[in-house]
C-alpha cells in the first residue's frame, strides 16, 4: 500500500468537496452535505488531537533537553521529576532506583508545594518497593514499557504502603531503560486535575526514553573525562621521570672486582689496536658507543654529551639504549660500572712485572 503525500491528500480532499457539491443537486444531496459536514468536524478533531500529542510530546523531550547540560549523571537523575512537572500537566513525579531487589525514591517533585515534596520523600524513603510478582512495578520492568493504573486504590497488583503514602487514585508508571539495564523508574500522577489517560501515559514514556539517552550520553562523557584525565596525569609523570632520568648526574667511583662476569659471545675477543678502551669493550661496542660510555663515566648528562660530541639528543639517546641492550645491563649506572671494570681488567697485572732483587738483569 501507498501512502498518500500532503499533495495527495489534498487531491483528494478537492475531488471529495467536488462529487459532495455535485452530490448536493440529488433528491438526497442534504444528506449528503450533511455527512460530509460531520466527517470534517472529525477530522478537525483528530487533527486537533494529533497537534496537542506532538506539542506535549515536544515539550517532554525540551525538558530532558534541559537536563543534558547536567554533566553528573545521578544529578540528571535528580532534576528529572521537577523537569517532567514543567514540561507537562502532571502535578507529581517520583523517581526510584532499582537497589537490592527494589525500588528506593531517589527524587521527587510536587508542583508548587516544596514542603510537600520534602514530607512525601521522607514518607517514601521508609517503604520501598519489593520488586516482587504479581506487583505493576515489576511487570512495567520486566517488558520496559509505561503503564497507566487505574483505580489504584482497589488495584491488587499496587503496592499498597505507597499507595496509602501518595493516595493515587491513577498513576502512570516507566521504566527508564539504558540498554539492557534500567538506572531508574518514573512515577507520576495529577492528583488535583483530573483523571490520567492513555496520553499522558505516552507523555511519560517519551520523557523516559529520552532520559535514557541523556543519562547514557552524561555516562560516556563522564568515563572519557576520567579517562582523559588519567592519561594527562601518566603523561606528566613520564615527562617528569624522563627528564629525571636524561639530565641526571652519574658519579662513580671505580671499584676493584676480583671476576666481571661477561657474556659468552664477549670471551677470547682481542684488543683492536684502533679502539680506544678495553678489549672487551672494543670488541662489543663501536667508536662511538665507546665514546659516549666514557662520557657517561665522566658524569656527562645526554645534554651534555650532545653538545660535546655535536649530534641531537636523540642520537645519543639511540646509543645509549644500545650500550645497555649490548652489555646486558639494565641502566646507565650499571653500564658505567661495567666501563670501570672492563678498564681495570685491561691494566698490566703486578705479577707481570719485573721483581725487585731478583736475578734478572
Amino acid at each position: 500500500m501507498t501512502l498518500a503525500t500532503p499533495r495527495d491528500l489534498g487531491e483528494v480532499r478537492a475531488r471529495i468537496a467536488e462529487l459532495v457539491a455535485r452530490l448536493a443537486h440529488e433528491p438526497e444531496g442534504d444528506a449528503v452535505v450533511a455527512a460530509q459536514a460531520a466527517h470534517e468536524l472529525q477530522v478537525r478533531r483528530l487533527e486537533e488531537t494529533l497537534a496537542e500529542r506532538t506539542a506535549a510530546a515536544d515539550n517532554a523531550l525540551r525538558a530532558v533537553a534541559s537536563l543534558r547540560g547536567i554533566t553528573a549523571p545521578q544529578a540528571m537523575l535528580a532534576a528529572a521529576p521537577e523537569a517532567l512537572a514543567q514540561g507537562s500537566t502532571l502535578d507529581r513525579v517520583i523517581l526510584s532506583v532499582p537497589r537490592d531487589g527494589a525500588l528506593a525514591v531517589e527524587a521527587l517533585h510536587v508542583r508548587d508545594d516544596p514542603g510537600a515534596s520534602e514530607r512525601l520523600l521522607a514518607a517514601l524513603r521508609d517503604q520501598p518497593i519489593a520488586l516482587e510478582h504479581p506487583l505493576i512495578e515489576t511487570e512495567a520492568l520486566r517488558r520496559r514499557r509505561a503503564t497507566l493504573v487505574a483505580d489504584a486504590a482497589h488495584n491488587p497488583r499496587v503496592h499498597r504502603a505507597t499507595a496509602a503514602i501518595t493516595g493515587w487514585s491513577d498513576y502512570v508508571v516507566a521504566p527508564v531503560a539504558v540498554r539492557s539495564s534500567v538506572v531508574a523508574v518514573l512515577h507520576a500522577d495529577r492528583p488535583a486535575g483530573g483523571a490520567l489517560t492513555e496520553r499522558d501515559a505516552g507523555i511519560v514514556w517519551t520523557f523516559a526514553a529520552a532520559l535514557a539517552q541523556a543519562h547514557e550520553s552524561a555516562t560516556l562523557r563522564r568515563a572519557l573525562r576520567q579517562e582523559r584525565r588519567r592519561i594527562r596525569e601518566l603523561l606528566a609523570w613520564l615527562d617528569a621521570r624522563s627528564g629525571e632520568l636524561a639530565d641526571a648526574t652519574v658519579s662513580l667511583v671505580p671499584q676493584p672486582q676480583s671476576h666481571v662476569p661477561l657474556p659468552e659471545e664477549l670471551e677470547g675477543h682481542e684488543r683492536r689496536a684502533d679502539r680506544d678502551g678495553s678489549p672487551v669493550l672494543d670488541a662489543v661496542l663501536t667508536r662511538r658507543e665507546v665514546e659516549i660510555l666514557r662520557l657517561l663515566a665522566n658524569g656527562l648528562t645526554n645534554r651534555a654529551i650532545a653538545s660535546e660530541l655535536v649530534i641531537s639528543g636523540g642520537t645519543v639517546k639511540f646509543h645509549v639504549n644500545s650500550i645497555l641492550r649490548k652489555l646486558h645491563v639494565a641502566n646507565r649506572a650499571e653500564a658505567v660500572a661495567r666501563y670501570y671494570a672492563f678498564q681495570e681488567g685491561a691494566r698490566p697485572r703486578a705479577r707481570d712485572a719485573p721483581r725487585a732483587g731478583s736475578d734478572s738483569p
